[in-house]
């Protein structure tokens, strides 16, 4: 038999959490072997591939070709604008194509670029905005105010469709928001992504943010994306924060 993986190896692997594994083995969705004493859980690459081909539940990001698991609350880590600009329009792009509806917070200059950005590929903005699939924001000054607009907006969306929501965080800097306000929202955020077909891209640019806010996102967010890759969060709690 082919060298067996720990779950921390086959969470990496499938770009999940542990705690996925674990259900869907628990349930037969995902093939485990059992070994040792304490009887844990060992995974095969071959059982591994198999799975990426039918599991369901996986949706595109839109950013490297990849996929993530659904409801998946995602940081990207930048340091230029260009490159925040260019993954946004990637990720928005994906989920209008997918007929899923946008709601971008961001600074206005940064929406404004990916708006031109998704008109020069060829997507009807004007309309999209009219109708109501694309929403955009420069935040709220208090924290219950932005959830409260959160809530809202997506209760709004149509149902079946899903959405994505992408948030540049430099916004909550230029509102005088705190580190902890900050922290305070992206838990909340969390209890967004109840259901199917829904994404929480977060971006952190590394010029605003220093190491204190950087390793906040890492316990805030699932998945990080740097450089380009999507990565499972080593230190993710969560809306335990």
């Amino acid at each position: 038999m082919e060298n067996l993986l720990t779950i921390k190896e086959a969470a990496l692997f499938l770009n999940v959490s542990e705690m996925s594994l674990r259900r869907w083995t628990n349930t037969g969705k995902l093939k485990c072997y059992r070994v040792g004493g304490k009887n844990e859980r060992r995974f095969t690459r071959q059982d591994l591939e198999s799975f990426l081909r039918v599991t369901e539940g996986r949706v595109p990001l839109g950013i490297g070709g990849g996929t993530v698991e659904d409801a998946s609350h995602i940081a990207h880590f930048y340091k230029d604008a260009d490159e925040s600009v260019a993954e946004g329009i990637q990720y928005v792009a994906c989920g209008l194509s997918r007929g899923e509806s946008i709601l971008m917070v961001s600074i206005d200059d940064r929406s404004a670029r990916i708006l031109s950005g998704l008109s020069d590929l060829g997507f009807p903005v004007d309309r999209l905005k009219r109708d109501g699939r694309i929403v955009t924001d420069t935040g709220r000054f208090e924290l219950d105010e932005q959830l409260q607009f959160l809530t809202s907006t997506m209760a709004n969306f149509p149902t079946g469709k899903g959405f994505r929501l992408l948030g540049d965080m430099t916004w909550a800097v230029e509102k005088g928001w705190s580190l902890d306000d900050i922290t305070r929202l992206e838990a909340k955020a969390n209890y967004l992504l109840t259901g199917s077909n829904k994404l929480i891209l977060c971006q952190y640019d590394l010029t605003y943010f220093g190491a204190d806010g950087a390793m906040m996102a890492f316990d805030a967010h699932s998945l990080t994306i740097y450089r380009g890759e999507v990565k499972q969060s080593p230190y993710f709690i969560g809306s335990s924060l």
